[in-house]
């Protein structure tokens, strides 16, 4: 029997790299990687962090967004599984950082879109008051 003719490139066939790349995008931010961090975005990704926050937009804003963020040491475990469907991914984490003298603890749920390169092209965290705690 003849082999199978090669499969096309499906949408579930990124799956693998997005999950890859938000297992980066963790170590990126626990590592206060920022070059690491920047690399995962495609030159016009755009970044709304928090959902309603203004949009960064292109590598430079993400860039100067995440040099903050990265100064303040964080913390940053995946809880539970990525969810991936399409180009999209969607994940639940928890980010700790101590600011200030106050340790702060922020449960978002963001979400991820990709390119056919695999890269970001749109991320969203989710998180509200109900979702900081101190200590």
């Amino acid at each position: 029997m003849a082999d199978p003719p090669p499969r096309e490139n499906t949408m579930t066939d990124i799956a693998p790299r997005m999950q890859a790349a938000v297992h980066e995008y963790v170590r990126a931010l626990n590592a206060g990687d920022l070059a690491a961090i920047v690399a995962l975005y495609a030159d016009d990704a755009v970044v709304e962090d928090p959902v309603g926050s203004e949009p960064k937009r292109g590598i430079e804003a993400i860039r100067a967004f995440y040099a903050g963020s990265v100064a303040l040491k964080l913390e940053v475990a995946l809880a539970g599984e990525v969810r991936c469907v399409g180009h999209e991914c969607a994940f639940a984490f928890a980010v700790s950082f101590t600011h200030a003298g106050q340790r702060t603890t922020i449960r978002p749920i963001d979400t991820m879109r990709f390119d056919e390169a695999g890269r970001i092209v749109q991320m969203r965290a989710y998180f509200g008051p109900g979702n900081i705690h101190p200590g």
